[in-house]
């Protein structure tokens, strides 16, 4: 026979059976010097001890929580209200100021980031040991700039005999965007508390079982590349492993049993569609009634084959895509976050590959070729970019592009045509702002008398050169900043001097054996500058680059017998030298 729980019920309530649950009932974000204080009201619905709980911010729109911050410090409390603020190293505790009925049950987190939060953000309550959700505030991963929910410089406030909201629920809260603006003891005098009015939430009456899935959420798409997933649930006034059990089924196949809250592991999961039940049954296995259940849908992605950069490039933002063609390489670095940045490009069209850290790849050399690039399409600050899923395959092939001259106006008009190739500006100065040596992460005007580009130092190795003085050729990588044009130099190699291009003026230049009979050829200077060597054939097609050191054997194997020009570039200055292949 099923249990009965309005019997339970009865027994939960007369007992104070089971352990009791926080609840956020209020979120502030005050309007003192500083954007403060910023608070947040818990409700201790029975008997709760905070040394369980934690709680994490999620902050404009990124889609990681993070920040956790132990409550341990609040004790025990049973059906009473705690308040955990921040004044923002502030120098006056604007808390105290305007909320000064709160003496007891407050926890300080000024020197924690958990409440830098400004009304658009999102907070929650997890159980620290398991990471189980309770309660949240905010849409999961969405900035909430003009939303209903946003409370800037304002406050929003639970209503009564709601929650806890594992996953967030409008319509349980009253918002109040913009409520405290211009208010404060310090501003106006007036205190936020009796604005807002604390502790006037009332929790539910009820105390049947809740469940709720916190992860995935509805509809979450994973990575190809996926084959398990973590089913996260939370449960209210039901004690697993004690009141009974939790059952669930993937995919409408057989129901499995557990005797705890952990999550639920799903392995050697195919792409497409899967949906994860969850319900709760007495120690006899029956569904309680009436019946608590929950269930989410989610999808693990599959790759669509390309042929071609142009193809990627006309995909969708946040699907997933197999490049199978042939690209070449065209600039690169890492971070010390562990993830990287790339670009490359074909005949088509050229892209930016993101390596997330944690992801291993091959590192290719300049104009290496790579084939089988496969991850997901995002905007990033309005450049296209491939955020790599697996590693990607070296072709073996090595193939210098020749950068696409592009005079500024047409750069500017358009600019979304070059995004991610190599382009290059030729008789263009450089505003140095004042610098005498580029700077890390710096804009600089690039300018042809009438028409101005931004010159960011994108790349590190750009860093530190001395910023030329007069007429330069720019080659780098054409990119955006949320609309702007900008251009990316690799390094002092791809800025020379416009009027040297035709003259020898690197001293001690030499070029040996020329001709050229055992497929070797060596370039030596007075410097020990690294040294980037193009050749071009006698269509002025550049057939060949790469860079060197003083001294190194170039390989030219792959070139035919017949006359070519090198063109030598170090720090800046360029050389020109007929060389012959036999």
């Amino acid at each position: 026979m099923k249990q009965i729980y309005l019997f339970l019920t009865l027994l939960v309530a007369l007992t104070g059976f089971g352990q009791g649950t926080p609840i956020i009932t209020m979120i502030a974000d005050g309007d003192e010097s500083g954007g403060t204080p910023e608070v947040l009201e818990i409700y201790a619905n029975g008997t709760v001890d905070f040394s369980q709980y934690s709680l994490q911010n999620q902050t404009n729109s990124g889609s990681t929580w993070g920040n956790d911050f132990d409550l341990s410090s609040l004790g025990t409390v049973t059906d009473g209200f705690v308040y955990v603020y921040s004044n923002k190293q502030n120098s006056t505790d604007v808390f105290a100021l305007n909320y000064p009925s709160v003496t007891t049950n407050k926890l300080d987190a000024t020197a924690s980031s958990i409440l830098n939060i400004n009304g658009d953000d999102r907070i929650r309550i997890i159980e620290t040991s398991s990471g189980a959700v309770i309660d949240t505030y905010g849409v999961d991963s969405q900035d909430g700039t003009g939303t209903a929910w946003e409370y800037k410089d304002g406050y929003a406030k639970r209503l009564n005999g709601t929650g806890p909201d594992p996953v967030f629920v409008e319509a349980n809260w009253d918002f109040h965007n913009g409520g405290l603006d211009g208010h404060g003891a310090v501003q106006d005098g007036t205190t936020y508390e009796s604005i807002i009015g604390l502790g006037t939430y009332t929790p539910p009456t009820s105390v049947s079982p809740v469940l709720a899935i916190t992860a995935p959420t509805a509809g979450q798409v994973f990575s190809p590349v996926t084959t398990s997933v973590d089913v996260v649930f939370t449960v209210q006034n039901f004690t697993v492993g004690t009141d009974g059990s939790v059952n669930w089924r993937l995919d409408g196949g057989s129901w499995n049993t557990q005797s705890n809250s952990n999550p639920i592991a799903l392995t050697g999961l195919a792409a497409g569609s899967h949906t994860v039940d969850v319900k709760l049954v007495d120690n006899g296995g029956n569904d309680l009634n009436p019946p608590v259940e929950a269930s989410v849908t989610f999808e693990i992605a599959t790759y669509t084959v390309v042929h071609t950069i142009a193809d990627l490039r006309a995909g969708t933002i946040g699907n997933y895509y197999h490049f199978d063609g042939e690209a070449f390489t065209i600039g690169g670095q890492s971070f010390q976050s562990g993830a990287a940045k790339g670009y490359a490009q074909d005949a088509t069209g050229g892209i930016l590959a993101f390596v997330p850290a944690g992801i291993t790849i091959n590192t290719p050399n300049l104009y290496d070729g790579i084939t089988n690039v496969k991850g997901k399409l995002k905007d990033y600050h309005g450049v296209l970019e491939i955020e790599l899923t697996e590693d990607f395959t070296m072709t073996g092939n090595n193939q210098p592009q020749t950068p696409q001259v592009v005079t500024l106006a047409d750069y500017i008009a358009n600019h979304d045509d070059y995004e991610s190739e190599l382009i290059e500006f030729d008789n263009v100065t450089i505003d140095a702002n004042g610098d005498t040596d580029f700077q890390a992460s710096t804009n600089y005007d690039v300018t042809d008398g009438t028409d101005t580009v931004v010159l960011r130092t994108a790349f590190s190795a750009l860093v530190g050169e001395t910023i030329p003085t007069g007429a330069v050729n720019i080659t780098g990588i054409g990119s955006e900043y949320n609309g702007t044009p900008q251009i990316f130099p690799r390094d002092i190699n791809d800025i020379v001097d416009a009027n040297a291009i035709e003259e020898n003026n690197i001293d001690g230049l030499e070029v040996y054996p020329n001709p050229v009979i055992n497929k070797q050829v060596f370039v030596t200077t007075n410097s020990s500058d690294i040294k980037q060597i193009i050749i071009y054939n006698v269509l002025g097609k550049a057939v060949y680059q790469t860079e060197i050191n003083n001294g190194q054997a170039i390989n030219v194997g792959q070139l035919q017998a017949g006359i070519y020009m090198m063109k030598i570039i170090e720090n800046g200055k360029v050389g020109l030298q007929k060389l012959i292949i036999k």
